[in-house]
């Protein structure tokens, strides 16, 4: 199985469809699905494990596994 996800052009900035996919899983492992709602942030920035990256102002729900 693998983890993937889907912007439609409706929902980016620039009417682009965006498209990922990660790694392959391991057929008998679980996989847990986490929501995320559609928010509002303040200025400022998010760590990333090795980058830091400007926080936009909103950001859409998601469901992610």
């Amino acid at each position: 199985m693998c983890d993937t996800l889907v912007a439609l052009r409706g929902s980016t900035a620039d009417g682009i469809t965006l498209f990922g996919k990660n790694s392959d899983r391991e057929p008998n492992e679980a996989q847990v699905l986490e929501y995320y709602p559609r928010m509002r942030h303040d200025e400022g920035s998010v760590k990333c494990t090795y980058i830091e990256v400007p926080q936009v102002k909103e950001t859409y729900a998601v469901l992610i596994s």
